[in-house]
């Protein structure tokens, strides 16, 4: 997420939040590394992540795979707004297994 200074620090029944950082409007972009066996489960995540990213946001989503090695990838994800990224990193977990 965007790290900018404009933070407020509340606490409450000895929680702390940093109002302010939590969600950025401006915090859209997603990145993360990923490895696979082969070529053809590096292939078939992606078409799997392509058909959520598509199922699941009306607005479009771009997904680049870069290279970072063999059956190694960055994936970043281009959202339209911060609650949409927020979605997918919820359900990143389950998406990967």
């Amino acid at each position: 997420m965007s790290n900018n200074n404009n933070t407020d620090i509340k606490d409450c029944c000895g929680a702390f939040a940093e109002i302010g950082s939590i969600i950025q409007p401006d915090d859209t972009e997603l990145s993360f590394p990923i490895s696979f066996d082969s070529q053809l489960a590096a292939d078939e995540k992606r078409s799997e992540l392509e058909a959520y990213v598509n199922e699941q946001f009306d607005e479009e989503v771009t997904i680049d795979f870069t290279a970072q090695g063999e059956n190694a990838y960055l994936v970043t994800l281009q959202f339209n707004c911060t609650a949409e990224k927020m979605i997918f990193e919820m359900n990143l977990r389950h998406l990967m297994a």
